[in-house]
């Protein structure tokens, strides 16, 4: 099943909207969610604050994907775990999810806002 890009920005928005909140400590470690997204992500994704452009230029870089507004880790794993277009399924174990996920969102204040 391949989801539309508009349904899976509503799915992202409704998951964002209502997810917990942000908790200061957060599952995950981001330094091994950068490891393992030098591995998976990176052919898609500009994973690193300098990176201005993603190789596929469909995909969002992470900074941008951090500075979303109302970008939670639901969302995220909504969208880790929701096939779309573009977006190959991976089998992430849940640590390795949550490392990934952690990276993303440490990735705040990075200087990149959403769309540039």
């Amino acid at each position: 099943m391949t989801m539309k890009p508009s349904t899976l920005l509503t799915t992202l928005l409704l998951a964002a909207a209502i997810g917990p909140p942000l908790q200061a400590q957060q599952a995950g470690d981001p330094r091994q969610g950068l490891s393992l997204a030098r591995h998976v992500c990176y052919e898609c994704h500009a994973i690193q604050p300098q990176q201005l452009i993603s190789p596929n230029p469909r995909a969002p870089t992470f900074p941008q994907l951090a500075a979303t507004p109302g970008m939670t880790a639901a969302a995220l794993t909504v969208a880790l775990t929701t096939p779309h277009v573009g977006m190959p399924m991976f089998r992430l174990s849940s640590d390795q999810r949550e490392d990934i996920i952690a990276y993303i969102l440490s990735l705040r204040g990075s200087g990149t806002t959403p769309g540039r």
